[in-house]
Formats: structure tokens, C-alpha cells, sequence
């Protein structure tokens, strides 16, 4: 009887200490990417999507090449989070050059701490890229044009019932029309 309840206990250890160390091991989206038809430097930007609770931060979030796994520095900026705080999406940049074809892949989890960054890009053109065979996020141009202000005006004007007038004046001139052919007979 003592065996049998070792044996359980063993058993629901074993798939405690496994879905554990699913939830908080490293996790790895590879990067689909069109290199471009220029050589030179560029940079690949692109939305990655995260499932509830795999990082808490973007310090958890880190672009690696496929074969060394050795980091590459990114620029990631949060766009949206999970119920519980956790990164839901992210905006991540990240220097590439098309004369050397690198594979990449973005790691991401509560064991990855990310040690290269930058803040400030280069002006250098953008390729987008896609992970984990999500379809491609439309190229976006944000330029900081300043304040625009938008006046939306509710109440009604003459201008808005600018039609009215010629209908008014085609049954005016229908009615005396009318009234004319009624005194005629």
C-alpha cells in the first residue's frame, strides 16, 4: 500500500515538475524574413505575439541567430499586455545585413535575459519580418507631424441641406404649373 502511494506521489511530481519547467523554459518563434534586392545594412522590424504569461518583460525577450544562438542587439517596444500583466505584443527591431543571410529566431521566457540593446536607430532602411509562420505585418511609416486638430460640428447647417433648394423650387414650379393648367380649362 506505502508503494503504490510513492508511486503516485512520484508520478504527480513528475507532471508538476514538467508543466513547471514548460511554463518558464525558454520558448523560440523563428524569424521569417524577405531579404531585400539592395546589400548593405538594414533593419527587420517586426509584431511578435506572446501567449498568456511567457514574459513579464521586455527584458525576457531576446533575437538570436538560428545556428549560435548567440544574441543580436534589438530595440522592443511593448504594445500590448495580457489581463495579468504579462507582454501580450511586442514591436522588435533589429540590424541585419543582406550580404551575409543569417536565419534568426527570437527567444523569449522567464529564464532569457536580454544584455544588447539600442535606443536610438540608424536611419537605415526596414524590412518587416514574421514569426513563427504568422502571416506578415504590413509595413508602417509613424511620422511625429505634431498636433492636429480634428473640429467635428454636430449641429446642423444650411450648407448640409443644400438639396432641399432645388427640390423646393422644382415643386414650386410644379405647383404653379398646376394651378396655371387649372385656371386655362
Amino acid at each position: 500500500m506505502a508503494q503504490r502511494g510513492l508511486i503516485f506521489f512520484c508520478t504527480v511530481s513528475f507532471f508538476l515538475f514538467s508543466a513547471i519547467c514548460y511554463v518558464y523554459a525558454a520558448q523560440e518563434a523563428p524569424v521569417s524574413l524577405d531579404y531585400p534586392s539592395f546589400e548593405g545594412d538594414f533593419y527587420a522590424s517586426g509584431k511578435v505575439f506572446f501567449p498568456p504569461s511567457s514574459v513579464k518583460s521586455e527584458r525576457n525577450i531576446i533575437v538570436g541567430l538560428t545556428d549560435t544562438s548567440s544574441e543580436i542587439p534589438s530595440k522592443i517596444t511593448i504594445l500590448s499586455k495580457w489581463p495579468n500583466g504579462s507582454i501580450q505584443s511586442a514591436n522588435i527591431i533589429f540590424a541585419a545585413n543582406s550580404a551575409s543571410k543569417k536565419k534568426y529566431v527570437v527567444i523569449f521566457g522567464e529564464d532569457v535575459l536580454r544584455k544588447k540593446s539600442f535606443t536610438q536607430p540608424a536611419v537605415l532602411p526596414t524590412v518587416s519580418f514574421s514569426t513563427a509562420g504568422a502571416p506578415k505585418t504590413v509595413e508602417e511609416i509613424d511620422l511625429n507631424v505634431g498636433q492636429i486638430n480634428v473640429r467635428v460640428d454636430k449641429s446642423p447647417d444650411l450648407f448640409y441641406y443644400w438639396h432641399i433648394v432645388p427640390v423646393m423650387i422644382l415643386i414650386g414650379i410644379a405647383y404653379y404649373r398646376s394651378q396655371r393648367l387649372n385656371k386655362d380649362r
